[in-house]
């Protein structure tokens, strides 16, 4: 039997979304539990989510590492998955490639999804090329920055992430450079919040 996940949900007003994500994530068999981060809110975040089912943590200090940390810390399981707090329509069955790509070796699967009205400027023009010179050993990754990631804390100092958005990309760095390898599996259509693409 594989070892169980615990799923973390940073979430800084999520209001909206956050009862969805953990109605529809606690019901996977292989998920043993389900923490929300929540990071400084002022809405409903941690009420809806404690509602849905979820263990809340408080993150007081803005920034997703800072709640990536939290989460990872608090995590009762070796095995932690980060999901994104804002999806909108995702197929959880997807999800269960992500603990059945675990083996031996492996210290992080990522989570590569598309969203037809996101063409991803940072990850084309930025995060792809940088990594592809830099750490040619993660060059065959389709979306190195995904958030979407389930990581064995054990081959990271976890507590010592960086606090801003690039704790995705601090995450995976880690685990390359523990030794470990870095796997990544097709999750499918996810929808986020819009955002500003300019």
């Amino acid at each position: 039997m594989l070892d169980p996940v615990s799923v973390i949900v940073p979430a800084r007003n999520e209001a909206e979304t956050i009862e969805t994500v953990v109605h529809q994530i606690s019901a996977l068999a292989w998920v043993d539990e389900v923490v929300v981060v929540d990071n400084a809110s002022d809405d409903d975040t941690a009420r809806l989510a404690k509602r849905a089912g979820a263990r809340v943590i408080f993150e007081p200090c803005p920034g997703m590492g800072h709640a990536v940390r939290a989460g990872i810390g608090a995590a009762r399981n070796n095995w932690v998955m980060k999901l994104d707090a804002d999806l909108e329509k995702f197929d959880t069955s997807r999800f269960a490639a992500m603990p059945a790509a675990r083996a031996p070796g492996v210290g992080l699967v990522k989570g590569a999804w598309n969203d037809p009205s996101d063409n991803m400027p940072m990850t084309r023009l930025l995060v792809v090329p940088a990594i592809r010179k830099m750490f040619p050993g993660l060059s065959v990754l389709r979306a190195p920055n995904s958030g979407i990631y389930l990581v064995d804390r054990r081959w990271i100092a976890h507590q010592e992430i960086v606090g801003t958005y690039a704790a995705d990309l601090d995450v995976m760095l880690r685990v390359h450079a523990a030794g470990a390898e870095v796997a990544e599996v097709d999750i499918g259509r996810i929808k986020h919040d819009a955002r500003d693409l300019g």
